[in-house]
């Protein structure tokens, strides 16, 4: 296809989703397409090798996110492959700050040289992330090692580094949530399966991955001994954009960070029942009260449910959109049933789902007062009305505001 007939097919897809490309756009996408024609006959870059398609299926399907990226920007597009959609955005907006992940050093240098025959400026070719499915390889390479799985799959990656890890390195669980057996928090599971005297640390606090990736400015908490987490607090904080502060309040890290995703799915019905800011704001306090009394009666410490992987967690979880939990409670205020939601979601369980059934059974073997854990069980499990539940709470006796 000569530079011509390309133009106007690029012009004329682009208008079709709203953008007007310029001719100097427009050449750097010919120029782009013809080395992913060149170099594809070399590594295998892409299956869609014909011209008219490039502009279709990778150039103008790339295009539809430009709308909701914003001049100035951080784009992080990981596993990036051929540079789809980094570099088409990046070529559509010069003004946003991209970075482009690979596994595969052959797709780096293939990048490379693309981002210089375009003359591509702040777009940065990140060789420092590695992927790699050997576990023996991740874990005898690490001074620290991060397991962030849901917490059902927690039990089996321990068992999968256990023949590798040592006692010198470090574990830490990003993981809110308990386990859905055992109702064990995570660094719990990690000692039983895990021999030894290792470091486990938790890693917790309000922290929306979607925005942490972007560079807004974030702060959470890590958890274990003093020494041990002050010395990983200060290698994972990245200034002026990641800021961690160390509690050694384990136990009371990981309690907050399981158990607010349970008042998030109450959180998530009060929004899809339109009830007001009233009402978030006492699911929200008394949510916390819940929290408090579970902690305290498995040890934990007060003064951390007042900190960020607390109170903290349970404001952004409760009140955001991004929250997985609060999306399944709108979910279930529009009349739906537990499985439709985890149906429609393909498989993907809220962790609050978990931590409900695991908090429940232990409030109730141990005479904690939970209502509002109990009554989203109730909606989760028993199939109870949204309604009818949400009368009950409010008509319960008279009581002091304390914990007790």
């Amino acid at each position: 296809m000569q530079l011509d007939e390309f133009s106007y097919e690029m012009k004329d897809k682009m208008k079709r989703i709203n953008i007007d490309i310029t001719n100097k756009q427009v050449e750097k996408f010919f120029s782009y397409m013809n080395l992913l024609i060149e170099w594809n006959k070399k590594i295998n870059l892409t299956t869609i090798i014909e011209p008219k398609e490039i502009i279709i299926k990778h150039f103008v399907d790339c295009g539809t996110i430009l709308k909701y990226l914003k001049d100035g920007e951080n784009v992080i597009d990981i596993g990036t492959g051929a540079g789809f959609p980094g570099i088409p955005v990046k070529i559509l907006n010069e003004n946003l700050n991209v970075t482009l992940v690979d596994s595969l050093n052959k797709r780096i240098n293939f990048l490379n040289e693309v981002c210089i025959a375009l003359d591509l400026k702040n777009i940065e070719l990140n060789k420092n992330i590695f992927f790699t499915m050997d576990i023996k390889e991740v874990v005898n390479d690490s001074e620290i090692i991060i397991i962030v799985t849901p917490s059902f799959a927690f039990y089996e990656a321990c068992k999968n580094i256990e023949p590798f890890i040592k006692n010198e390195q470090i574990l830490i669980s990003a993981t809110k949530g308990l386990d859905r057996k055992t109702g064990k928090t995570m660094s719990e599971v990690a000692r039983s399966v895990i021999s030894g005297d290792l470091n486990i640390l938790t890693l917790s606090g309000p922290s929306h991955a979607e925005e942490t990736a972007k560079g807004i400015p974030t702060a959470i908490v890590v958890g274990g001994e003093k020494g041990i987490s002050e010395y990983a607090r200060d290698i994972l904080t990245v200034p002026p954009k990641l800021r961690i502060y160390n509690s050694t309040d384990q136990k009371g890290v990981e309690i907050g960070g399981a158990l607010k995703n349970i008042i998030a799915i109450a959180g998530g019905i009060v929004d899809g029942l339109k009830l007001g800011d009233n009402t978030k704001a006492a699911l929200i306090t008394r949510g916390l009260h819940e929290i408090v009394r579970f902690a305290l009666s498995k040890g934990a410490r007060i003064d951390t449910m007042y900190g960020l992987s607390g109170i903290g967690d349970l404001i952004v979880t409760c009140s955001s959109g991004l929250s997985r939990n609060n999306r399944l409670g709108r979910e279930l205020a529009k009349g739906k049933k537990y499985e439709e939601v985890i149906s429609e979601s393909h498989g993907q369980v809220a962790e609050g789902v978990y931590a409900t059934r695991a908090a429940y059974d232990y409030s109730k073997k141990n005479n904690i007062y939970m209502p509002i854990t109990e009554a989203v069980y109730n909606v989760l499990f028993n199939d109870a009305n949204i309604r009818e539940t949400l009368n009950d709470l409010m008509s319960k006796e008279a009581k002091s505001e304390g914990f007790f």
